[in-house]
């Protein structure tokens, strides 16, 4: 074993003496060790803080916005409502040096971008503000900031100006945020301070309008009331008329004095017309005041929030039931004249007219009636009711109201007096006729059969307006309801305490609108610099090359003379302890370097060296043992593993963003075990992590030596074989 040992020293120190014995040799040995250091620290140093250095990159800014106003939303007064979103980015990016933002026309900026002047261009569209706006609104329109980038001028500054932009994004959407909630909050303080002071006035109101409406009930109740009794007492005198008629066939029939009896018959029932047209007069009226009544419930509304949503849908179902009430009414009223203008010996034109008249205001209430079941569905499902709704009933109510004033008008105007003439006239013709007993006869028919109509009709009316004192009795009970709502509201402690917020400084609402939350970033393992995170990358990488460019300019076999009488495995250790002094001085060179040259970050420098020189030690023993192995093949494998490492180590991307090879290998390549014990040096250890890194990576070892030694006699002759047609090309 000691002579085994001794003829691998003997080796070792024969290659030492050759080297240090000529003067070139030792000037190659010193750069052999110098060169892999100059690779790490040229590349730590071109990427020691990258992005604090941004503000080369050259970004083309356009504002082309014409601004808005959000006072003009609100439709109200307020100071500083007015903003421009363009003005705002260009006001943030000149405080802004991280970029190098350029502020050109919008030719310039596309001719920069194409040209790669600039390497992105942003440009504010004149409709930004206006549409970022319309997020107050009901037509809510998304604006568009037009971002313009040029790829192929370089992959990496692509992504830091994207970086770039997102964060004017950020700054237009806290800018706009800040600016409407300085607004909104002056409006709601203005409305909280309103809500304080003419809380228990708006109350007082808000009953009394309730009260006149109850009051408005009652009198229609009475009305109505009043009504009926014309409408029996109608009735009453149609019945004793009608009592009379047997009377006169049979005064007829007997021939006594039947022209005085005639004339009896015609002065007894002469009063009819008074008592008819003035009937029709009072079911008018009583429609026109309904219609009020509906009118003035629905101004009670008012706007409707999620506390008076209950009591909205009380007042809005019993405008539906007086709608109901009201078609029903307009129907019996158009059959009652109707009626009575079929009896008329000849017709009045005008009452046909008016029949039209009533049949467009049955059709208006029937849209009014549709419209407010809408919108109690509507309440019911939002606790709102939408201004255009809401102005939508009223335009209808106000049309219903004027179509109803004006048959009332038109009746009074042109139908009343021509009716009461017409009855009139009726009589007096009666009263002519009286001698002929043929004609009374038929006149007895006539009449009978009109009074029998009149009683009809009016008996429908009466039960129409039945139906209508039911349903403003639950009105009445309604506006109750409203009236307790009311006080629930103005007492309520929610709404007050909601009303007290709204009292906050419009100033600091804002603020807190525009950044609602803050981010307090707490790192665990603190990196200083971009420079320090990617050292242990490029250190290994470089240790790696190091190998390389010592299996490249060293010889990897001993000499046949010295050679002689050797083991195998005595010339490969013999040789592989120059290669690893060699690459042991290459790690120290390089890690010492790092620290104190560059002075990266690094909180366990000792073990930070440590392994770089294991890290050496096995790229050594891995790149001799391939190279001694198989000769040039082996070279080449040796190119083609640092290159599958460099990709699939994680050094510089995240292993998971990575394709999924790389992701399946990543775990058996000895650059991520030597990287991530590196990492743990620079930014702190976390348990046995750097331990357990160095025993995974420990394993190349015995796997190298077995290719170095084992396998190597089996494949001598196949590389001795290559390596003598490689050399008949006289270029290999």
């Amino acid at each position: 074993m000691i002579k085994h040992v001794k003829n691998i020293l003997k080796i070792f120190v024969g290659d030492l003496k050759h080297i240090f014995s000529n003067p070139v040799a030792t000037l190659i040995a010193f750069g052999l060790t110098l060169i892999p250091a100059l690779y790490a620290w040229f590349n730590i140093a071109a990427s020691w803080d990258p992005y604090a250095n941004t503000k080369g990159l050259k970004v083309a800014v356009v504002n082309l916005d014409e601004g808005a106003s959000i006072d003009s939303i609100f439709d109200s007064d307020i100071d500083d409502s007015a903003i421009n979103i363009g003005e705002m980015i260009l006001d943030e990016l000149r405080k802004n040096d991280k970029i190098g933002w350029q502020f050109v026309d919008k030719e310039e900026a596309m001719d920069g971008v194409e040209s790669g002047k600039y390497y992105a261009a942003v440009v504010v569209p004149e409709d930004f503000s206006t549409k970022i706006s319309s997020v107050l609104t009901s037509h809510i329109e998304r604006p568009v900031l037009q971002y313009y980038v040029n790829e192929k001028k370089n992959a990496v500054a692509t992504k830091i100006t994207d970086k770039g932009v997102a964060s004017v994004q950020q700054q237009i959407n806290e800018t706009f945020i800040s600016s409407a909630s300085k607004v909104m909050g002056k409006l709601v303080n203005g409305y909280s301070d309103d809500w304080s002071t003419r809380k228990d006035t708006d109350r007082g109101d808000a009953i009394s309008a309730l009260n006149e409406i109850k009051d408005s009930l009652n009198q229609l109740t009475d009305t109505i009331g009043i009504l009926k009794g014309t409408l029996r007492t109608v009735n009453s005198l149609n019945d004793g008329v009608k009592g009379t008629l047997p009377d006169v066939n049979k005064m007829i029939t007997s021939g006594e004095d039947t022209a005085q009896s005639a004339r009896t018959l015609v002065d007894s029932t002469r009063g009819m017309s008074d008592i008819v047209t003035q009937g029709v007069d009072d079911t008018l009226d009583q429609i026109t005041q309904t219609e009020e009544t509906i009118y003035e419930t629905f101004n009670v509304l008012g706007n409707i929030s999620d506390t008076s949503a209950d009591a909205a849908i009380n007042t809005i179902k019993a405008m539906e039931s007086m709608t109901s009430a009201m078609i029903t009414q307009l129907n019996s009223f158009g059959k009652l004249l109707n009626d009575i203008n079929s009896k008329l010996p000849i017709k009045l034109t005008d009452v046909t007219q008016i029949q039209q008249q009533l049949g467009a205001a049955v059709k208006q209430q029937q849209d009014l009636l549709v419209k407010l079941q809408s919108a109690e569905k509507t309440v019911k499902e939002t606790r709102r009711l939408p201004n255009d709704m809401k102005d939508d009933i009223g335009d209808s109510l106000s049309l219903a109201y004027n179509t109803i004033s004006d048959i009332n008008n038109f009746y009074k105007g042109k139908v009343e007096v021509p009716l009461k003439d017409s009855l009139d006239k009726t009589y007096d013709a009666l009263g002519t006729t009286a001698g002929a007993l043929g004609s009374i006869g038929n006149l007895v028919g006539q009449i009978d059969t009109t009074l029998t109509s009149v009683n009809t009709s009016s008996q429908s009316l009466i039960e129409a307006l039945d139906s209508s004192l039911n349903l403003i009795n639950k009105s009445q009970e309604r506006v109750d309801d409203m009236i307790e709502d009311v006080n629930k509201i103005a007492d309520n402690k929610q709404l007050n305490k909601i009303m007290d917020i709204m009292k906050n400084d419009p100033e600091r609402f804002s603020d807190f609108m525009m950044k609602p939350t803050d981010m307090q970033t707490n790192k665990i393992y603190p990196v200083e610099n971009y420079g320090s995170a990617m050292a242990p990358f490029y250190t290994i990488l470089a240790i790696w090359v190091g190998g390389l460019i010592l299996v490249a300019l060293l010889k990897t076999k001993v000499e046949p003379s010295r050679a002689e009488g050797l083991k195998l495995y005595e010339t490969y250790f013999g040789r592989y302890l120059t290669f690893m002094l060699l690459g042991i001085f290459q790690a120290l060179v390089v890690s010492l370097g790092d620290l104190y040259m560059l002075k990266i970050q690094c909180v366990e420098p000792g073990k930070f060296v440590l392994a770089a020189v294991i890290a050496s030690i096995i790229f050594t023993n891995i790149t001799y043992s391939m190279t001694v192995s198989f000769g040039d093949v082996g070279k080449a494998i040796v190119v083609v593993f640092m290159v599958i490492q460099v990709a699939g180590s994680g050094g510089t991307f995240p292993i998971q963003v990575t394709p999924k090879f790389f992701q399946m290998v990543n775990p058996l390549l000895p650059f991520t075990h030597l990287i991530n014990a590196m990492r743990e040096c620079v930014a702190g250890l976390y348990g046995n992590a750097y331990w357990i890194d160095i025993r995974n990576v420990l394993v190349y070892i015995p796997l190298s030596l077995l290719v170095g030694i084992v396998l190597r006699k089996k494949v001598l002759e196949i590389n001795e074989f290559f390596e003598e047609k490689l050399s008949q090309t006289g270029i290999m």
